[in-house]
This record gives C-alpha cells, sequence and structure tokens, in this order.
C-alpha cells in the first residue's frame, strides 16, 4: 500500500471514532500518524478536534496552528483553529481567522455559520443572522443552519420566524429533534396539534437515538402541560430525565463537597476589614439563583432601564475563578488567602474578567451578569467587586423545582434530571444562602419571585433603589425590551408579568409527592 492511500485509510478509521466521540483514541492514533506523515495537515486537524472535544482548547490551539503553517489554505483547520479561539473567550483572534476564512473561499458555509455563533454569543443578533443568511445563499439545504436561524429569531423573540426556520431545519431532516424542542418552547399547543402529532409519530421511529428522543421527551412533556393531559406530561418528562441522566457523569457527592469546601474556607474571612474597591467604571449588578428562579425576568425588567446592559447568562467569572483558584475541584486556599493581602492581586483578577466584556462594545454604566449559579461565588464576589450589586432570585421551592425538573438545559445543570439529586442539589443552595447572609455584611438584596409577580411596581421600585437607579417606565413596561434571551424562559419572559406559574408544582403534586416533601 502507497503513502497516499494508507493516509486515506488511517484518516477513514480516525473519522470512524469520531462517530463515537472516542476522543483518548483519536488522540493516540493521530500522534502516530503525525510521527509518520509529519506534513500531512488533516491528522493536526484532527487531534486540534479530539482536544477540543475534550475542552483542551490551549493545547488544541497549539496543534491547529502547526497544521496551519503547514497549509494556510486548510479551511477545516482555519475554522476550528477559529473555534478554540473563541471557546476561550479570545474574540479578537477568532474573529480574525473567520475573516480570513471568508477572504479564501466566500461560499465555505461552515465559516458563515460559526462566525455567527461568535456573534450570537455577544449578543450582537442582527449581525448574526445576517451570517446564517449568508451561509443560506450558499447552501440552503443544511439543516444546522436553519436550526441557527431559528435559534436567533427566537433569542430577539421573533417567534414566527423561529418556528419557520426550525420547521426549514425538520423538513430536510426530521431526526433534528433539537428543532422540535425549540418549536415547543415558542408555542402553545392545542388538542390535535398538528406538531405534537408529528412528535409522537418520529418516536415509533427506530432510526432516533438516545439524544433525539430526549429532545423529543421534553418537547412532548411540555405539549401535554399545555392541553392538561398531566399524566402523558409527566410520563414523557420522567423518560427525558432518565435518559438524559443515562448520558451524563454527575456526582452529587462531589457537589456537596464543593459546597462545604466554600463554606470551610470562607467562613476564615473577616469581610469587613476588606477595604479595597475596584476602580473600574463599570457597575456590574449580579443577578443569581437557582436556575428558573425569576433571574431572567429580573434582568429583563433592569435592563429595560436607559443606564443598563443586560448581557445575559456569562461563563467569565466561573472561568476566571476555575483558572486563578480552582484545581480538580477543590480550592486552591493559599492563592485566595495571598489573593485577600494583596489589592494588586485582586485588580488583576477583577480586570481579567472585566476585560471579556470589551467586546461587547457596551455603553451603558450598568452591566448585568445573570449566571446563575454565581451563588457559589459571592464570597469571591464580595472580594473582587465589593461596590458591585448582587441580586438573589427566589421561588417557592416546589415551583422552583418542577420547573428545572421541566427543562432540558443546554448548559451543564446535571443536577436536575434526577429528582433525589435535585432535591439535594436545592437544600446545599438553600443552605449556602442563609451562610453569606450570615457571614457578609450586605450580602445582597432578595427579590421573591412571588411578590415581583403579585405586586410588580413595588418590587421594581425596590430593585432600581437597591441598583441606585431613577424609576423609568420602561422597567415597569419590561414586555417590550428588545435585549436577546438566550435561556429556556425566552418566550416567558417577552410576556407582560402572568401569574399562571404560581402553584404550578400542584399539576405535577400526584407524580412527585416524595420529592416535594424533601423541600
Amino acid at each position: 500500500m502507497n503513502d497516499i492511500e494508507n493516509i486515506k485509510l488511517l484518516v477513514k478509521q480516525i473519522r470512524n471514532l469520531f462517530l463515537v466521540k472516542g476522543y483518548e483514541q483519536i488522540i493516540i492514533e493521530t500522534k502516530k500518524a503525525i510521527t509518520k506523515y509529519p506534513n500531512v495537515s488533516i491528522f493536526y486537524n484532527m487531534l486540534g478536534l479530539a482536544l477540543t472535544g475534550l475542552g483542551k482548547f490551549k493545547e488544541a490551539i497549539i496543534i491547529l496552528k502547526k497544521g496551519f503553517g503547514i497549509n494556510q489554505n486548510d479551511q477545516a483547520i482555519i475554522n476550528n483553529l477559529a473555534n478554540a479561539y473563541k471557546s476561550i473567550f479570545n474574540y479578537k483572534e477568532s474573529e480574525l481567522l473567520y475573516k480570513l476564512s471568508i477572504s479564501k473561499d466566500k461560499k465555505y458555509v461552515n465559516t458563515y455559520v460559526n462566525y455567527g455563533n461568535l456573534k450570537r454569543d455577544l449578543n450582537k443578533f442582527d449581525e448574526a443572522i445576517q451570517l446564517y443568511l449568508n451561509a443560506l445563499d450558499y447552501n440552503d439545504k443544511i439543516s444546522g443552519i436553519h436550526y441557527a436561524l431559528a435559534l436567533a429569531y427566537q433569542g430577539i423573540g421573533n417567534f414566527k420566524n423561529t418556528e419557520y426556520y426550525a420547521n426549514k431545519a425538520l423538513d430536510l431532516d426530521f431526526r433534528f429533534t433539537k428543532a422540535d424542542l425549540l418549536i415547543s418552547r415558542s408555542k402553545k399547543y392545542k388538542r390535535n396539534d398538528d406538531h405534537l402529532t408529528k412528535m409522537k409519530e418520529k418516536l415509533e421511529n427506530k432510526e432516533m437515538n438516545d439524544h433525539q428522543k430526549i429532545n423529543l421527551y421534553f418537547a412532548l412533556a411540555k405539549a401535554y402541560e399545555d392541553i392538561d393531559e398531566m399524566e402523558l406530561s409527566y410520563d414523557f418528562l420522567k423518560k427525558g430525565n432518565d435518559l438524559k441522566r443515562k448520558s451524563i457523569n454527575f456526582d452529587i457527592y462531589s457537589e456537596e463537597k464543593v459546597f462545604n469546601n466554600i463554606k470551610n474556607f470562607f467562613s476564615k474571612i473577616n469581610f469587613d476589614k476588606l477595604a479595597f474597591h475596584n476602580t473600574n467604571s463599570k457597575k456590574i449588578i449580579f443577578i443569581l439563583g437557582m436556575p428558573r428562579s425569576g433571574t431572567t425576568l429580573t434582568e429583563q425588567i433592569l435592563s429595560s432601564h436607559s443606564k443598563v446592559y443586560g448581557a445575559g447568562e456569562l461563563p467569565y467569572l466561573m472561568t476566571t475563578l476555575n483558572d486563578e483558584f480552582i484545581k480538580n475541584e477543590n480550592l486552591l486556599e493559599t492563592k485566595i488567602t495571598y489573593l485577600i493581602k494583596d489589592k494588586n492581586y485582586i485588580e488583576s483578577v477583577s480586570n481579567k474578567y472585566l476585560s471579556y466584556l470589551e467586546e461587547y462594545e457596551i455603553s451603558q454604566e450598568y452591566i448585568t451578569d445573570k449566571a446563575p449559579l454565581n451563588f457559589l461565588r459571592i464570597g469571591f464576589i464580595k472580594i473582587l467587586f465589593p461596590n458591585s450589586k448582587i441580586i438573589h432570585c427566589k421561588r417557592d421551592p416546589k415551583d422552583n423545582c418542577i420547573s428545572i425538573y421541566k427543562n432540558f438545559f443546554e448548559a451543564n445543570v446535571g443536577f436536575s434530571y434526577n429528582p433525589e439529586e435535585l432535591s439535594k442539589y436545592y437544600n446545599l443552595y438553600k443552605d449556602l444562602m442563609i451562610f453569606w447572609k450570615k457571614i457578609l455584611p450586605d450580602p445582597f438584596l432578595d427579590i421573591e419571585y412571588e411578590k415581583l409577580v403579585s405586586n410588580p411596581k413595588e418590587e421594581i421600585k425596590k430593585l432600581l433603589n437597591y441598583c441606585n437607579l431613577n424609576w423609568e417606565e420602561n422597567c415597569y413596561n419590561f414586555s417590550n425590551n428588545k435585549t436577546p434571551i438566550k435561556t429556556a424562559s425566552v418566550a416567558q419572559a417577552r410576556q407582560s408579568i402572568y401569574s399562571t406559574s404560581l402553584k404550578s408544582y400542584s399539576k405535577y403534586e400526584n407524580y412527585l409527592k416524595d420529592f416535594f416533601k424533601k423541600l
């Protein structure tokens, strides 16, 4: 067998490993191939992709840059390198590479989609949509492009276009069930709904894999709840959660260890003696709490104010702290102790977080960061941003937890798919919030979802006063807010305040009695 035939065979074998996400084996095989064929760029691309698949983005960048050095016209390498930079939030380098890709080949549609995803991450939805439409101009037969457009239109509240492009994706590939789930979030089902019927029929199709079924189960659960057939709704809900839980690695006892480590360490700190104040002119409002507790609604209200930019769920605080202070899920206590004593170090770490916000080109004085699980990081927030505002969104535990259980999350929310684990996690969260209140001076503002719904004007005034913002009528009329939303709450947060979500757990009480008793 000559070299060309051997290279083709190796590429085919490695591609088969990608189908089963055998990243560790791919790394072994591609390194062997690179040793034998050091000037063949495709092996560098495959190795970079495998490293990316394992979340080793910095290592992937090193390998992909080597591949790019061998073949600067390899569009796959250029795009994968850009994607790796995007994954570590180096948006400038990522954008330069996407532009380079387009300059080399205007018809390479992957570039437009990836570049559009970058713009969507930065809340520049109009630019994202235009890039996705550019991709369609060159190839309108790829379901993923239509889905990207549907997702973008949903983010800006254009549900008509959301459904149109989601259906286009399904017309091209009926197994693209992420589009079914997307449609289910944007509509209210009625009996004999055509989409409901189609989803049921798909479940009978033997071509559906588990991941595709999970999307259908959650979408059908939503549809049957809409038409008040709760036994069927719960049946699909349980199937979706059970199947999803089997597909992820999650250990509630490891989570418990994280909570205990936080309390053990921060209980030793005297926050009253922390005198350093960040001099950055941007004022951060951290909106946090359990998922589905009203964080999106609260952000929509605040970002309706002329002085406030709603940034959404930002990953940057978690990334910054993980890079600096966490190793193998353990706090590096020595480094945190050093942080507290060194004003320059505090400024360096806080500026690292703030540097990620520069690409958003924010002109407003205030910025909201509504990553819910930042409740784990309140101690760090008080050290790094002592002049920031922290809003803790609370909700009836039963309503909160059933809402979590009913939703399929793209993010890493491993505790949400098993009632036993969810109840334990919720109680860990509740205990931690009590801890923060005990040890922190002026810790945060509690906003209760039920009060916000029943007495919105007074609660909105409380929010604005706490943030040192003057009253603006737009905050009361927040449903007109055009701030993009990228969470499962997208449809609800586009509506005026409604009370139907109160006591929503009662619909499932017959099926989850033991679960609710533990909250």
